[in-house]
């Protein structure tokens, strides 16, 4: 059963395209561990679908009953809370006080903790996680969100946690760094790169093999391009006239395949300062590439339509990103 949709949602931060259109869903019993270079976007889309951050556009849908319970990567507590306290804040009623209190202490003490009454102000950052960790797997939840669970956890320690989360009864969306954790706990993979992302069944090794045929892949599709650019460059080169329709078509082919990835760029880029920059829009760029400088498209200099001075017919551009 699906339990969270997400439909062309975008997150942007000024320049940065974090979340690009992207599509993503969280069914029952799934195990997701999310991964990535750092500053891809991994936390922000933990935080999307926790709902403690919006998104720029698109849409998230879920059921009215599912409950999502977040660690974050820094949790922040009151100061004169006690441990234990701090372990059960927010889902204790009373009714079920001691039972609580009970598995509080068992979790608190498989993570170190014995002393249950010290402040959490005398805690460490690594001491604060532990503690927001038991908070978190006490909490009711659907979807559990937790955004690096085994930092400051000794060998010990993440074993149980990876037992614990192997028997929870619930979705998981996880980022960490340990990839052993993340193949003995994920049943699925999602790749955060460049404000997409990629779903890989199965746990990290599948992961990684997966992965490996979908570079094997797009590299084969990038050098196919290549060869046809190239050889579609050397007809141009020999001076054919586009005097047919045939030969127009084929001139504007190779315009448009050496031109295609800039207008994806410029297209981002546009967004982008639309979204951020709103009446202060200037996106200018320029690449080199096959040796010969490429100008603006159109798109982009109908934009520039402010009284900007144009560049110079053959003036040096600079390249920015």
């Amino acid at each position: 059963m699906n339990l969270l949709t997400m439909e062309h949602v975008t997150k942007a931060y000024t320049d940065r395209v974090l979340l690009d259109d992207v599509a993503f869903g969280i069914n029952e019993n799934e195990k997701i561990g999310v991964i990535g270079i750092n500053g891809m976007g991994k936390s922000t889309l933990l935080k999307i679908v926790a709902g403690v951050e919006e998104y720029d556009s698109g849409k998230l849908s879920m059921g009215n009953t599912v409950k999502i319970c977040y660690l974050p990567q820094t949790p922040v507590f009151g100061e004169e809370e006690t441990v234990l306290q701090a372990a059960v804040r927010g889902i204790i009623s009373d009714t079920d006080q001691w039972t609580m209190e009970a598995e509080a202490k068992s979790m608190l003490n498989q993570l170190g903790f014995s002393d249950y009454e010290e402040k959490m102000s005398h805690m460490s950052g690594g001491q604060k996680k532990r503690v927001a960790l038991v908070n978190a797997l006490l909490t009711p939840a659907d979807i559990l969100v937790l955004d690096e669970p085994t930092n400051h956890l000794d060998n010990a320690m993440s074993e149980w946690l990876e037992e614990y989360l192997i028997r929870f009864r619930g979705a998981i969306l996880m980022v960490t760094h340990d990839r052993y954790f993340l193949d003995r706990v994920a049943n699925r993979i999602v790749e955060v790169d460049h404000g997409n992302l990629y779903n890989y069944p199965g746990s990290y090794s599948e992961f990684v093999k997966l992965k490996e045929e979908r570079q094997n892949m797009a590299l084969a599709t990038q050098r196919k391009r290549k060869s046809l650019l190239r050889t579609e460059l050397e007809w141009l080169s020999r001076g054919a006239r586009a005097r047919s329709t045939k030969q127009k078509a084929h001139i504007d082919r190779i315009k448009a395949m050496q031109e295609m990835k800039d207008i994806q760029e410029e297209r981002r880029l546009f967004y982008v300062g639309m979204t951020r920059a709103k009446d202060k829009l200037y996106l200018y760029y320029a690449k080199e590439r096959y040796g010969q400088e490429l100008s603006c498209s159109r798109f982009i200099e109908e934009l520039r339509g402010d009284g900007t001075p144009k560049p110079g017919q053959g003036e040096k551009r600079r390249q920015t990103i």
